[in-house]
């Protein structure tokens, strides 16, 4: 009888330690929210570019003075991941008061024309005309239906603007002498595909199929004409859509 009210009285004095912390954690958190301790003051956001921080931090949702545990980062990432820019997003709560918003950005590499001009990323998505990239220097593709049907901020699928863009990603490993014939690319049915530096330059006819097999191949003849003296201004066209022959008419 006495060895078991030995037993009880150190269970009763870990259950009231117990109880005791977690009043005094209860009392500190409620202290803390009262000092307005775990509430946002601060929100740092990388990997911004076209954005601006203010338009990322407005995008995610999140206000300072917010609750820092009644924060729905969730909400807030799938709020980022709607704006078109915005290719992927996470936020995170650095304690006591700081949220953390990192986005990664869709970058813009061609112009298109439809109805409008837009820009396109490496992987064929329709954006808005970017603020913050030189437009001037970015290549135009011309001549696509401008009826299709597209949503901003989502791949399109149409073959003809796929081919493009995979042309387009195929050119960049050039020199910038060579990536410069592509300032205008224009999709003709009758022709195919046509490449102009501008217009001092001829037209280069690269046909509808196997553009990187002839991007090659004008690789190649610039460097000659380079190597020879030759002024490409002197021709009025190349077309390369016949088995690889290089055809000029001067």
């Amino acid at each position: 009888m006495h060895s078991e009210q030995e037993h009880k009285i150190p269970v009763l004095h870990t259950i009231l330690n117990a109880a005791v912390v977690l009043l005094l954690i209860v009392l500190s958190l409620i202290y803390c929210n009262y000092q307005q301790v775990f509430t946002v003051k601060r929100i740092i956001v990388h990997g911004h570019h076209e954005l601006s921080e203010k338009q990322v931090t407005r995008t995610s949702g999140i206000k300072r003075g917010a609750k820092m545990f009644d924060l729905d980062l969730s909400e807030g990432i799938r709020r980022l991941i709607d704006e078109p820019y915005i290719h992927n997003a996470s936020i995170s709560r650095q304690f006591p008061d700081v949220i953390r918003i990192d986005i990664i950005e869709r970058q813009p590499i061609v112009l298109i024309d439809l109805r409008e001009q837009y820009a396109l990323d490496a992987f064929a998505t329709i954006l808005p005309l970017p603020e913050s990239y030189p437009l001037e220097s970015m290549p135009v593709i011309t001549g696509v239906d401008p009826d299709l049907a597209f949503e901003i901020g989502k791949a399109t699928w149409h073959p003809d603007i796929r081919h493009a863009i995979h042309f387009v990603n195929y050119v960049r490993q050039f020199s910038e002498e060579v990536v410069s014939y592509c300032n205008h690319i224009t999709w003709s049915e009758d022709k195919g595909w046509i490449i102009q530096k501008n217009r001092e330059y001829p037209p280069v006819y690269l046909g509808k199929d196997n553009l990187e097999k002839n991007m090659d191949i004008l690789h190649a003849f610039i460097t000659k004409m380079q190597d020879d003296a030759i002024d490409m201004r002197r021709y009025k066209y190349i077309s390369l859509r016949f088995n690889g022959q290089v055809i000029v008419r001067d």
